[in-house]
């Protein structure tokens, strides 16, 4: 509509333009005495029709602007929400390159459902894999826009999510930091599908409880193969070293000799690094070898046998040079590693991520096993990486359960000192935190502490309420706990 009123001003000023250029070249062609000599118009020539001329063009304007300005102004507000929309889109573009650039789909999926990042865990010093990044496709249903920046900008100390923003000492302006957050925005599921989550989630904590068993086993397993790894790190390194070597010799030397395929290795370079790679894979230097075929340039589908090469080769030399390095400090990084094995072996005897099902049902849910397992379920799918300390790095770094980590502790009856009605503690878990508002007896809101009331139904949130306030106030026994 806007470039309709455009088009009529434009052509209604081009006409006007001519008129008055028509007006003056006839006035030139009919009297070229100078005005300032010419005999005026008598007073009854400019009180009638000059006059009535003069007030027939006013009112012609008038009318057109009368007109035009209603229909400017609908046009415009079509053309500032189309601003609005387009703005938001280059937002949206610009917030999605922010989340590829700087990896964030790595940790937190590239999907937003949720992920795992590497961490070294404090206690144990052993390199986690699977530290347990959360989804943020229903961010927005526990966190408003304010938190959900505070997070983004300061980082959450003590795990994988490190500060993105400049006041928190991360790379990222305040632009880009409300980019990234309109992308994650867009990409928020429906409430239904966040309410759907449930049952997956408390899935997903009941089988990690069943396994951890065996994955604290396999830990263990890999602990000690590193500890025999650095053992015979002097040893591996000069063995790798002499494999790369060789390697880097055939590679630099891979345009002398007849080449079939064409692909810049001659036939004796491809056939001999084939070799050498088979040898590193059997011997644990290489996780998979790379074939190379003189008669075919890509024996990979889309990946140059030239590349392959340089790639593999490149891989043995980090390699050997990785294994130099942990020669070169042996007895420190075997004293670690014995450590960690030790932690492990600990935690496997201690084994806190059970819990006492039955005691919980006895002691909250009037005997009732499958509350009392929903329950616990429900705690450490949505609670227990705040209030459980070592939760999110795994079973074996697992504290004792509600042992308090960035959230604090709700052993010991803390609930019910701090809430002196269940009623009272389902509105706090439900509405989370606000930054400086009162909650309970003496809390003061941080901001940290999410909503769930958009996520967890009602019968769930009870459950969870009735879990922590137990029947008890001793705080393992009303958790259950086991180790």
């Amino acid at each position: 509509m806007s470039t309709l009123v455009v088009t009529i001003v434009a052509l209604g000023a081009i006409a006007w333009f001519a008129y008055l250029v028509g007006s003056g070249s006839r006035r030139d062609r009919q009297d070229p005495v100078p005005a300032n000599l010419s005999v005026s118009q008598t007073d009854d020539e400019l009180e009638t029709r000059r006059l009535d001329r003069a007030l027939v063009g006013a009112v012609v304007t008038a009318g057109f602007l009368t007109l035009a300005m209603p229909i400017y102004y609908l046009g415009e507000l079509d053309r500032q929400e189309g601003f609005v929309d387009e703005f938001h889109e280059a937002s949206l573009d610009r917030g999605h390159e922010v989340w590829l650039e700087f990896g964030c789909g790595d940790c937190h999926g590239p999907n937003l459902g949720g992920g795992v990042a590497s961490f070294l865990e404090e206690r144990s010093q052993v390199n986690v894999a699977g530290w347990a990044a959360p989804a943020l496709d229903d961010l927005f249903f526990r966190y408003d826009r304010d938190e959900a920046e505070f997070w983004i900008t300061y980082g959450r100390a003590n795990t994988p999510m490190p500060p993105w923003g400049l006041d928190g000492g991360g790379p990222l302006n305040s632009q880009q930091i409300q980019d990234l957050l309109n992308y994650i925005e867009s990409h928020q599921v429906g409430q239904m599908d966040a309410l759907l989550k449930v049952e997956g989630l408390v899935a997903g904590a009941s089988s990690r409880r069943d396994g951890a068993a065996d994955v604290v086993g396999g830990q263990i397993t890999e602990q000690e193969d590193l500890i025999e790894t650095i053992r015979t790190s002097g040893t591996s390194s000069a063995a790798l070293a002499d494999i790369a070597e060789r390697a880097r010799y055939l590679l630099d030397g891979a345009a002398d000799g007849i080449d079939t395929d064409g692909d810049g290795l001659s036939d004796v370079t491809e056939t001999g690094l084939t070799a050498i790679f088979a040898e590193a894979q059997a011997a644990g230097y290489l996780a998979t070898a790379a074939t190379l075929d003189p008669r075919n340039a890509e024996t990979l589908i889309g990946i140059g046998d030239a590349t392959s090469a340089a790639t593999s080769v490149g891989d043995l030399e980090s390699g050997a040079t990785s294994l130099t390095i942990t020669f070169q400090n042996q007895a420190v990084l075997g004293d670690q590693a014995r450590f960690g094995l030790g932690f492990l072996e600990d935690a496997a005897r201690r084994a806190r991520w059970e819990v006492d099902v039955q005691a919980v049902a006895d002691a909250s849910f009037g005997g009732d096993t499958a509350a009392a397992d929903r329950a616990v379920n429900l705690y450490n799918a949505y609670c227990a990486r705040c209030h459980t300390a070592g939760y999110s790095a795994g079973p074996a770094f697992q504290q004792a359960q509600a042992s308090g980590a960035l959230g604090p502790s709700l052993r010991g009856g803390r609930a019910l000192t701090q809430f002196l009605t269940a009623d009272d503690m389902y509105e706090f878990i439900a509405g989370g935190s606000t930054s400086g508002e009162g909650y309970g007896v003496n809390g003061v809101g941080s901001g940290r502490m999410p909503g769930f009331g958009m996520v967890l139904s009602a019968e769930d949130l009870d459950l969870i309420v009735q879990y922590l306030r137990g029947a008890t106030l001793d705080g393992a026994e009303y958790l259950g706990e086991v180790g």
